[in-house]
């Protein structure tokens, strides 16, 4: 298995054009740093407000808060 993440050129998420990348925190994608990441920021946040020490970090999946 090849690792791709820096060969990407659009984000796995949205699409748009990777100028900054970054991993996803709860799946294997990459993902832009402005538009989705920001994202999954909020979603740790609400997690970890709700008592997950751990906010799922590499679930597999996008949880809902």
């Amino acid at each position: 298995m090849s690792d791709d993440f820096f060969s990407k050129t659009h984000c796995d998420r949205c699409g748009d054009e990777l100028k900054v990348r970054i991993m996803s925190w709860f799946t294997t994608e990459t993902i832009c740093v402005l538009k989705c990441s920001p994202k999954e920021v909020i979603i740790k946040q609400q997690l970890r407000e709700k008592g997950d020490p751990t906010a799922m970090e590499g679930c597999g999946f996008i949880p809902q808060p």
